[in-house]
């Protein structure tokens, strides 16, 4: 499953990689923080992307994302006692999606200055979270969540515009059912800079 999910990334990747160089107007980076919604919960993503067929409002992402003391929310319904020890878990996927862009059209600076995302993607989980039980205790080893695990995620996003290559995000990302974590919320904060030349209205 590992292998399979790793040839998998590996293939989308090249693909995008020589899509991109033949197609790119304006390679962008971004690098953004998150807060999950969980009191001990922290991370960060860094993300990549491109336009599709030259087209503004369309664009495809890649990028990694890690989240750290993630709890898994659904544990009391298991065992008060599982609930209570408080296991908190480092969760890394990479991401694949894709997203619409909508630019306001004004006269005015500020307005015109911003743009709204909509994303939708898809995010394998890079490793395996698991509780091991002490070998004097006959019980299988439970699994939250395994490598190669694939989960939806959505996103939108508010972008300010500072320069014609640089910007501010402000964001929610939202994995409905990431394994058996349940849901997770996060907000993030973003830089994104955007490398080579801009496509006009």
């Amino acid at each position: 499953m590992a292998a399979k999910t790793t040839r998998f990334i590996t293939q989308v990747l090249s693909l995008i990689a020589l899509f991109s160089a033949s197609q790119s107007y304006a390679l962008e980076g971004s690098v953004q923080l998150q807060k999950p919604n969980q009191d001990k919960s922290y991370g960060y993503s860094l993300v990549l992307g491109d336009e599709f067929f030259n087209q503004k409002a369309f664009n495809w992402q890649v990028s990694y994302n890690r989240l750290e003391n993630v709890a898994i929310t659904d544990l009391d319904e298991t065992s008060q006692t599982w609930d209570d020890a408080n296991l908190d878990f480092t969760l890394q996927t990479i991401e694949l999606g894709l997203s619409y862009r909508y630019y306001p059209r004004s006269y005015d600076k500020l307005i015109s200055s911003l743009m709204i995302e909509f994303q939708v993607a898809a995010a394998v989980n890079l490793s395996e979270h698991k509780l091991v039980f002490r070998p004097t205790l006959d019980r299988d080893d439970i699994y939250f969540a395994n490598q190669g695990d694939i989960n939806p995620v959505m996103s939108v996003m508010l972008q300010k515009s500072f320069t014609k290559n640089s910007a501010i995000q402000l964001g929610l990302k939202y994995y409905p059912s990431y394994s058996d974590f349940g849901s997770i919320s996060t907000l993030y904060l973003g830089y994104n800079y955007r490398f080579g030349r801009q496509i006009g209205y």
